[in-house]
């Protein structure tokens, strides 16, 4: 994971460059950007907590959809390693979808079009079924949107790590209560009891 965020900055501040900005604006570090991500995190946050606790039946679907790509979290994982992965997701996914391609395809195609190129590599590279893919999009729209009127790039980072670290504590708990991995079918309805 860390290679992964490493190489996904790189290709972003490359884009950046490319693009010919300088490499020391890429992100600014400031509270402001904190502030904001901390905010667009708490929304993203909310409206994730309403699906998941409000629709419980939609949940369970996309819980069980995303089993194949969380294989990862077979063995529960403690909180520091989620929030470990959510990092490395939210700077290094950023860096490279906003910062380097969302910028670099402004540039040339104007922002809505580049937001939604951006957000469609993005859900791409998550290689997921076709409704938690288009979730994703829908969630790679409104960091593009954000990166896009606020020019905070860390902003856009800290939502999305914060956004990932709650997604994948619920995600890992869900897949653990509905025993996914083991094959066996128990629904938002019951619990195992052996």
């Amino acid at each position: 994971m860390t290679l992964q965020t490493a190489a996904f900055v790189a290709i972003g501040v490359a884009l950046w460059w490319f693009s010919g900005r300088p490499v020391g604006a890429f992100a600014n570090l400031d509270l402001d950007g904190v502030v904001l991500g901390g905010v667009l995190a708490a929304i993203l946050i909310a409206a994730a907590a309403a699906v998941f606790f409000g629709l419980p039946k939609l949940s369970e679907y996309l819980i069980r959809a995303q089993a194949e790509n969380f294989s990862f979290l077979e063995k529960p994982m403690p909180f520091w390693a989620l929030i470990w992965i959510s990092l490395g997701a939210g700077i290094g996914e950023e860096a490279l979808f906003r910062g380097g391609v969302q910028t670099l395809a402004g540039d040339y195609l104007g922002a809505p079009l580049a937001i939604l190129v951006a957000s469609g590599l993005f859900a791409v590279v998550h290689f997921a079924k076709p409704l938690v893919a288009a979730i994703i999009f829908v969630i790679g729209v409104v960091f593009g949107c954000v990166y896009w009127i606020t020019d905070s790039l860390l902003a856009v980072m800290v939502g999305h790590a914060l956004y990932d670290v709650f997604a994948l504590w619920y995600v890992q708990k869900e897949m653990h209560r509905l025993d996914v991995f083991s094959g066996k079918e128990v629904s938002n309805d019951e619990t195992i009891t052996e």
